[in-house]
């Protein structure tokens, strides 16, 4: 019989809560766990003060089943998460003497001992406390209050990451075994989130089936999540939703699970054979930086062009002084201009050209900020296809969905000609 618990997760840093940093440990331990099983109803970022870390502390004991704390256990002034724990739950503080010894030994090894009054504040943990990592190479302890086990760890993402994987989970596992889970990604462009939503209400109230929508931009990801039957009921149903969302959305589902639309992109233009060109304005390259991220993407990007001035569209692009006078940057006649321009003179299979007003400024009546013309040609076709989007957001947000609406518009004539 499995029981269902439910976790906290509180991180501790003042550069946390002053948005210097961000606070990537909480995101990687809800991920790792809500995938094996473990619900975390709430998830804090608070700063390094000993107070606020106390209640914090006392009331996630209150109502969760296990926390997990990060951050605040090196050994600087502003690190003063376990004094402030201990002192939360009435327990006094001790150096550990095995990790003492074993942190004594490998500085001296090291050559290192003038580090040794600095580092043996690691050592220093609330009475009871057991470390993690017994050699010391990185901070983290587990104490267990009233039945209650607290994982402390470091706010260093890597070092976090380590003993996640290495200690907790498998103590948490071994502690609070959690029926099957299975969960899977689907990645979408296209449909608006409500539409989505209304495609997929037969499965709405499905036993054990639960159904999340995540717009990114102009992307939608679906998540399907299975959680409390067998691990043959629950296939079962998998396969019956998974059918049920793939005729529902078809073609607008570009990807699953880690796939990206640059990755997507990418793997389409090798297997037909073709090489893309660019040419970008609005996006000033971001589309250039989507698909040079992937490794091994010279096999099918050829390259671009950021002509942002009338001046360079002209040079560069060879689009008529005439379309530029008459019709200006922004406007479907240079869009069209832009992508033959970008076959012609830089070579490739496929041209994707974007230019329109990302604003916050730019605008008019006739073309407000979001007014954004796309064009596709392809070699031996027909004559470029241009698109008019009206997007809405802040700058980056329009040239993200700017980017990601042209790679869909190639991956979308890629597939048309399968």
């Amino acid at each position: 019989m499995y029981k269902n618990v439910a976790g906290e997760i509180i991180a501790i840093g003042d550069e946390l809560t002053c948005g210097r940093v961000a606070n990537t440990t909480s995101r990687l331990a809800a991920r790792k766990l809500f995938l094996l099983g473990y619900d975390f109803a709430v998830m804090q970022c608070i700063g390094d003060d000993p107070a606020l870390i106390g209640r914090t502390l006392r009331g996630a004991l209150e109502h969760a089943d296990f926390v997990l704390v990060t951050g605040g256990l090196g050994s600087t002034d502003d690190d003063l998460t376990t004094a402030a724990a201990a002192d939360a739950l009435g327990l006094g503080t001790k150096s550990h003497p095995v990790l003492a010894m074993r942190l004594r030994e490998r500085l001296a090894a090291e050559g290192r001992d003038f580090d040794l009054p600095l580092f043996s504040r690691f050592a220093v943990l609330p009475e009871g406390a057991e470390p993690l990592d017994m050699e010391g190479r990185m901070a983290g302890y587990l104490l267990e209050h009233r039945g209650k086990p607290i994982w402390f760890l470091p706010g260093v993402p890597s070092q976090m990451a380590v003993l996640l994987e290495d200690r907790v989970i498998p103590e948490l596992q071994g502690r609070f075994p959690q029926p099957p889970l299975r969960q899977h990604l689907y990645h979408s462009c296209g449909l608006p989130e409500l539409d989505i939503n209304a495609r997929l209400k037969a499965l709405a109230g499905r036993p054990g089936l639960h159904l999340g929508y995540y717009p990114i931009g102009f992307n939608v990801d679906v998540s399907l999540t299975l959680r409390g039957g067998s691990a043959a009921a629950n296939e079962a149903l998998f396969q019956e939703a998974d059918s049920l969302i793939r005729a529902r959305l078809g073609a607008h589902i570009f990807g699953e699970s880690d796939d990206s639309l640059p990755e997507v992109v990418g793997r389409l233009l090798e297997r037909h054979g073709k090489r893309l060109v660019l040419a970008e304005s609005c996006t000033g390259g971001l589309l250039a930086s989507s698909l040079t991220a992937i490794p091994g993407s010279s096999r099918w990007f050829e390259g671009g062009a950021v002509v942002y001035s009338n001046r360079l569209k002209e040079r560069v692009l060879g689009v008529p002084k005439d379309i530029l006078d008459h019709f200006g940057a922004v406007s479907r006649e240079c869009a069209a201009a832009m992508a033959t321009g970008a076959l012609a003179r830089l070579g490739g299979d496929i041209a994707v050209a974007v230019t329109g007003i990302a604003g916050p400024t730019g605008g008019s009546a006739e073309k407000p900020v979001g007014t954004v013309y796309l064009a596709l040609a392809a070699k031996n076709g027909s004559g470029p296809q241009v698109q008019l989007l009206h997007l809405h957001g802040a700058r980056a947000e329009i040239q993200q969905q700017t980017m990601q609406r042209a790679l869909d518009t190639v991956r979308r004539a890629l597939i048309s000609t399968a």
